[in-house]
């Protein structure tokens, strides 16, 4: 009888190069294997390896999902491959299992960041959750009175600086909408709350209000009152210096558009906004904090007799140029080609309220 053959010989650095490019269940798993692949799975240094490949790899592999809450009476959440998305009529989805006891108390997704996802909890606090780890972490109290009708706009970025993930809260008065707002900021490498500067100008309380991250900054659609009329504008926060700054918007038809939203699409600031209620218009700013970098990205028509409901997102948009929105509580797949719609269908749910997309990844909100 011939006995087996030796295993190959496989140089660590090989190994790691495989081990970056799995999906985080498997490497999950993949921890029990023996203790070589222990330390290599475990070690900060693949952890950030892992993240650099899932978030600059642009062919939305198994890393990149998204994450879609139910408009049920109960709270719940499902995320799916964006992949699937947009390559298959029908995508499975995976529940996930929320980790805050009490349901009814959430308020909504603030954003992702770094496989990190943020959700906002009544107003007083925040969450900080990874859903591919299933680990999380509760920000202590906001500690804000405010009166009936205010409203409390979220972010959640990264100080690559100092190595921070921080949140920021811009408490908002409608009845004061043009005026500074009051703002705290959580960081989680000391687990609190403090004061920073006002907010120069007041936050839209509309779909899509909360910060995006972009290029160490957050960014709100802001308004504020020049002369008798108001003017939209971007007000950024770079999260290092804690110091703010405005951000010009696009050259666009503002007499005739909806109040505009903020979102991120490939790393790049994006601002959106319904014209006459017959489009949908999306601009991208190639050149974060450059005027002259914005482009019109894409511009999806609205299907005969849209009522009450605009398209929320964009979320992502595929090599090919197809984007990825929701509309009536589904999403759906725009092709600027043929101008053709698809609504790629999820089983076992129907009906989303809020979406976000993230990045699988290994990094833990709680400091070791």
């Amino acid at each position: 009888m011939t006995p087996p053959l030796p295993l190959p010989f496989l140089p660590e650095e090989l190994i790691l190069e495989i081990l970056t490019k799995l999906p985080i269940k498997s490497l999950l798993r993949f921890k029990c294997v023996c203790k070589s692949w222990l330390h290599i799975i475990s070690n900060p240094y693949f952890t950030k390896k892992q993240l650099h490949f899932s978030t600059y790899n642009t062919h939305f592999t198994t890393h990149h999902r998204i994450i879609l809450s139910a408009t049920t009476a109960e709270f719940h959440l499902k995320s799916c491959s964006i992949t699937s998305l947009f390559n298959n009529p029908s995508t499975v989805s995976e529940i996930l299992n929320y980790p805050v006891k009490n349901k009814f108390r959430h308020d909504g997704i603030v954003g992702s960041c770094n496989g990190f996802l943020c959700f906002a909890i009544k107003g007083d606090c925040v969450l900080l959750w990874n859903p591919s780890i299933r680990v999380s972490k509760k920000s202590p109290p906001l500690g804000n009175n405010w009166r009936p009708g205010c409203y409390t706009s979220f972010g959640l970025g990264y100080d690559h600086v100092n190595e921070d993930y921080k949140v920021v809260a811009v408490f908002c008065d409608p009845n004061e909408f043009f005026s500074e707002s009051k703002v705290k900021i959580f960081s989680m490498n000391t687990n609190s709350w403090r004061k920073i500067h006002d907010f120069p100008h007041g936050v839209s309380p509309y779909q899509n209000s909360s910060g995006k991250f972009v290029s160490g900054t957050l960014n709100w659609a802001s308004n504020y009152s020049h002369g008798s009329s108001s003017l939209w504008i971007i007000v950024s926060l770079d999260l290092e210096k804690e110091t703010y700054r405005e951000v010009l918007p696009p050259d666009y038809e503002k007499e005739e558009c909806s109040t505009p939203s903020l979102s991120v699409l490939k790393g790049c600031l994006c601002m959106n906004y319904d014209y006459k209620k017959s489009d949908f218009v999306v601009w991208l700013m190639k050149d974060y904090g450059v005027r002259e970098s914005w482009i019109k990205l894409v511009t999806v028509p609205y299907l005969p007799n849209p009522e009450d409901f605009s398209y929320s997102g964009p979320y992502c948009i595929s090599e090919n140029g197809e984007v990825l929105l929701m509309f009536e509580f589904d999403l759906i797949v725009y092709n600027p080609r043929d101008h053709s719609f698809r609504y790629p269908r999820i089983e076992g749910g129907k009906g989303w309220f809020d979406a976000e997309v993230y990045v699988e990844s290994l990094v833990s909100p709680m400091k070791d």
